[in-house]
């Protein structure tokens, strides 16, 4: 009777790491597997530094304003020209064709900031970045022929087409907020 009164005591319980180690390795396996086939383009721009270094001249600097009705241009000191936008969308062409003025004006600068409104897509923010940053000449163009804007790289001319340049613009391109 003695027996039946002495209770047993519960065996603690066991934790099996094994099942977990054989979970952690299929799932490092898999993230290693398809961490190798996706790929990122890093393109570099100038972020604004905390630290301030003022210049020994001002050198001109085109800024792009992109905002929800459409593009204003400026100099950073007095304003270029406004580009609104064509039945919805940003006029990209228009952008493009204000920035290859600009540049004839100032060949030797590469440096533009594209400053914008924090509601503007992202998509488009990238959209204006491509547009300053070069455009398409024919080769007998002046800006192509006098070679001031390095990088200039032609194109296959097609049967009959005339030969086209892709001319860098504005390379230099740093990203703000929108006053």
């Amino acid at each position: 009777m003695r027996t039946l009164l002495m209770r047993r005591e519960p065996k603690p319980g066991e934790l099996l790491l094994v099942p977990m180690i054989d979970i952690f390795t299929v799932l490092v396996t898999f993230l290693l597997m398809t961490a190798v086939f996706s790929r990122i383009a890093v393109m570099q721009i100038d972020l604004p530094s905390s630290v301030s270094v003022k210049p020994a001249e001002p050198k001109f600097r085109l800024e792009v304003i992109v905002r929800q009705d459409g593009f204003d241009l400026s100099d950073g000191r007095q304003a270029i020209g406004t580009i609104p936008k064509v039945n919805g969308a940003y006029d990209l062409n228009a952008l493009s064709e204000r920035a290859l003025a600009v540049k004839r004006e100032h060949p030797t600068s590469e440096d533009a900031s594209v400053l914008s409104e924090p509601k503007v897509p992202y998509d488009e923010l990238i959209q204006a970045m491509d547009a300053i940053r070069s455009a398409e000449l024919p080769a007998a163009d002046a800006l192509v022929a006098a070679a001031a804007v390095p990088g200039a790289r032609a194109i296959a001319p097609g049967v009959g087409a005339p030969q086209t340049v892709t001319v860098a613009l504005f390379t230099n391109i740093a990203l703000g907020d929108a006053p």
